[in-house]
């Protein structure tokens, strides 16, 4: 994850990509997919879809 306060923009990128000048996080999956931008900030998301949504709510799964 890195951001840009001045943009108040946030960006979830592969654990392969290096991180953007100025700072950055990495995060596994499950805490990349239930990440929030805060309020007024624009998250986008440019992991490859293969990488998105490994983890599935518990309330989402088909559990008997």
């Amino acid at each position: 994850m890195s951001f840009t306060y001045d943009g108040a923009e946030v960006w979830l990128d592969d654990l392969s990509a290096p991180p953007e000048v100025g700072g950055g996080i990495e995060l596994c999956s499950h805490h990349a997919d239930t990440r929030t931008a805060p309020l007024g900030w624009t998250l986008t998301d440019r992991r490859r879809a293969s990488d998105r949504h490994l983890f599935i709510p518990l309330e989402s799964a088909n559990v008997a």
